[in-house]
């Protein structure tokens, strides 16, 4: 919600991010979305190149026809390589234009030390460079992907039938079985990357983003974000910093009227999240006009108020 670090150790080193790099692909999608380029009933066919992936895949044939949500799916859920090719080649005509807008979208949200260079974070063919990126990077991207709701409709799932007489594919991101407010987003492997997640969990109406890049361990990463997260929760709170209807500042005079003067009231609640520690440090500061001038409506907008901690707004 403020970006604020918790804990951060190695942030910037540059990494490859695996089957991360499909985070940037869902919210490209979701992002399309809701400015109405395409929507998620409609089909996509599966090319030959599509089929061909290789890696993490659902077997998806050339020539089937599957609504872009269950494909979405795929990708969240099995990280399905065939899927991801499919959806970019759907969308965006090709691997490489859905690429580009990758990098353009990564260029915008300030990630500075990412270049994707595919959509699935497969190893690199032979004189290709792989994909990198940073942990910082990556917190940056799962933070952009947790304002839409709708994402945890694909990370959420802990398995997905795709075909009825199939067994179901599991979640990748086994956290979710040992952290039940965890609820995304993406992991990654390939020799070249380690093992990686970007996990997020929601606690207390907070939500936290751990990023995990290069473990050797498959499983050891998931612990490692599992303590990142819980300590990460004992570090921070919401705290109710104004009420809807409270007074806020002094009264402020009004110029030539029977009634000299005029309380300022809070439109909405606000809530900010601080590090535990602050919690008691919490203030509120009024910028108010001097005076005003009637005619008064209520609900006229006259002023803002800011929370602050110290000097840090």
């Amino acid at each position: 919600e403020t970006g604020m670090v918790l804990a951060e150790e190695n942030a910037d080193v540059q990494r490859a991010p695996a089957s991360m790099v499909k985070l940037m692909v869902m919210l490209l999608v979701l992002e399309g979305k809701e400015a109405g380029k395409w929507n998620l009933e409609q089909t996509i066919t599966v090319s030959q190149h599509a089929q061909s992936m290789g890696g993490s895949q659902v077997n998806l044939a050339m020539n089937e026809q599957w609504p872009l949500n269950t494909l979405m799916l795929c990708i969240a859920v099995a990280s399905a390589n065939d899927a991801a090719v499919a959806v970019a080649e759907g969308l965006w005509g090709s691997k490489e234009k859905c690429v580009e807008a990758m990098n353009e979208r990564a260029k915008a949200l300030g990630m500075t030390n990412t270049t994707f260079r595919s959509v699935h974070g497969l190893p690199p063919s032979k004189g290709q460079e792989p994909d990198v990126t940073t942990a910082r990077d990556m917190a940056v991207l799962g933070r952009e992907c947790a304002k839409h709701d709708a994402i945890f409709n694909w990370t959420s799932m802990k398995e997905f039938q795709l075909r009825p007489n199939e067994y179901p594919h599991p979640s990748t991101n086994k956290l979710m079985r040992s952290m039940p407010d965890c609820d995304g987003l993406k992991t990654g492997f390939i020799r070249l990357a380690g093992f990686c997640i970007t996990a997020t969990a929601k606690r207390n109406d907070v939500r936290l983003i751990a990023v995990v890049m290069g473990d050797d361990n498959k499983y050891e990463r998931f612990k490692l974000a599992q303590q990142l997260l819980d300590e990460g929760f004992k570090k921070v709170t919401r705290v109710k910093a104004v009420s809807k209807g409270d007074t806020v500042g002094d009264p402020v005079p009004v110029e030539n009227c029977m009634t000299p003067q005029v309380k300022l009231v809070a439109a909405d609640d606000l809530y900010v999240v601080v590090k535990t520690d602050d919690a008691a440090k919490v203030q509120v500061v009024a910028d108010r006009p001097a005076k005003l001038t009637p005619p008064l409506t209520p609900g006229t907008v006259v002023g803002e108020f800011r929370v602050q901690i110290e000097a840090n707004v």
